[in-house]
C-alpha cells in the first residue's frame, strides 16, 4: 500500500518515526512529511497568508516542511507525484486526541485533509503521559492498519487513541468523541515595550463520562476508534 505518513509534533517525534519505519517493514511504500517543528494545537489551518511553504527531502521518501500538518498533506496531494496515495496516517501524536480535541489538534487535521481529498485516512494518538510506550503502539497500529483502511467510510477519517500500557488488547471500541471542557487560566505580563505577554501555563480539561465514548473505552485501557464527519452539520 502507498501511505502518506504526517504529525504534528514535527518530524523528530518517536511516533512518526517508528510508525513509518514499521510500515516500511511491513512492505508498504510510505512517503513521510511532517513539519520542521512542533505543530500540536495548529488545527486545520494553511499557510494561505504566507503563500509559500518550504519542504526538503531528508532521507528517501522523508520529507520535512516549514507549515503545518495540514500544509505537509497538500503538498503531496496536490503536486502531482508520481504514484497513488491509498492511505493517509497521522501520528503516532505524544498524547492523547479525545472527543473535543479533535477540533485543536494539527494531528487530526492531517487526516481530516486526507479524508477531504477522497483517501482513507486514520488520526493515531498514544493516549496518556511520558514515558509513552511506542513499541506497544507502533505494533498495534502497523498490525491493524490494513483492516481499520477497509472500515473506513467516505465523508470520514478515523480518529484512533490507543492506550498509554505495555499488554494492549488486541480488540479496540468503536466509540464517539466525548464531550471535553476548558477552563483555560491565562496569566498576564506586561512587557516593557508596552506589548502585554498572555502565558498559557494552566490549561485544564472536565470531560463528561459517557459510556461509549472514546474518553470511556481509553479509561479502560482499550483502544478507541471514532470514525468522525468531515464536513459541518448542516440544517436539516
Amino acid at each position: 500500500m502507498n501511505i502518506l505518513a504526517s504529525n504534528d509534533d514535527s518530524y523528530q517525534c518517536e511516533g512518526i518515526v517508528r510508525l513509518t519505519s514499521a510500515l516500511r517493514a511491513l512492505g508498504h511504500r510510505v512517503l513521510m512529511i511532517s513539519p520542521d517543528r512542533e505543530r500540536s494545537g495548529s488545527s486545520h489551518s494553511v499557510s494561505l497568508a504566507a503563500g509559500t511553504i518550504d519542504i526538503k527531502e531528508i532521507a528517501a521518501d522523508t520529507w520535512i516542511c516549514s507549515g503545518t500538518p495540514v500544509d505537509c498533506v497538500l503538498a503531496v496531494l496536490s503536486s502531482g507525484i508520481d504514484f497513488k496515495i491509498e492511505a493517509v496516517v497521522s501520528g503516532i501524536n505524544a498524547g492523547c486526541n479525545l472527543g473535543t480535541d479533535i477540533i485543536f489538534s494539527g494531528t487530526a487535521a492531517a487526516a481530516r485533509e486526507g479524508a477531504l481529498y477522497g483517501i482513507p485516512s486514520i488520526a493515531f494518538s498514544l493516549a496518556g503521559d511520558p514515558p509513552y510506550c511506542w513499541d506497544e503502539a507502533v505494533s498495534w497500529a502497523a498490525a491493524h492498519l490494513e483492516q481499520l483502511v477497509n472500515q473506513w467510510t467516505k465523508d470520514t477519517f478515523i480518529n484512533i487513541n490507543i492506550p498509554n500500557i505495555k499488554e494492549l488488547p488486541d480488540k479496540a471500541l468503536i466509540t464517539f468523541p466525548a464531550r471535553r471542557h476548558y477552563t483555560d487560566v491565562v496569566q498576564k505580563e506586561l512587557l516593557a515595550s508596552g506589548w502585554t505577554r498572555l502565558i498559557f501555563n494552566n490549561m485544564k480539561t472536565e470531560t463528561e463520562h459517557e459510556a461509549g465514548s472514546d474518553y470511556d473505552a481509553v479509561n479502560q485501557n482499550i483502544v478507541s476508534v471514532s470514525h468522525v464527519h468531515i464536513h459541518p452539520v448542516g440544517r436539516k
